[in-house]
């Protein structure tokens, strides 16, 4: 059984919960996308290291 204190209160909830998700999911892409851009970078600069020689 549930009980209700304030329905104003229950609106709000699911707001906040979704903003934090949406960080969740973003800060989950997004951090491998990084490393992945840092990874391609990496060889890049090896590549060119190695035509210039």
């Amino acid at each position: 059984m549930r009980v209700l204190i304030h329905p104003s209160l229950a609106v709000r909830r699911p707001a906040r919960a979704a903003s934090r998700h949406v960080g969740a999911v973003m800060s989950r892409y997004v951090a491998p996308l990084g490393f992945t851009l840092a990874a391609v970078w990496v060889a890049v600069l090896f590549f060119l290291a190695s035509a210039t020689h």
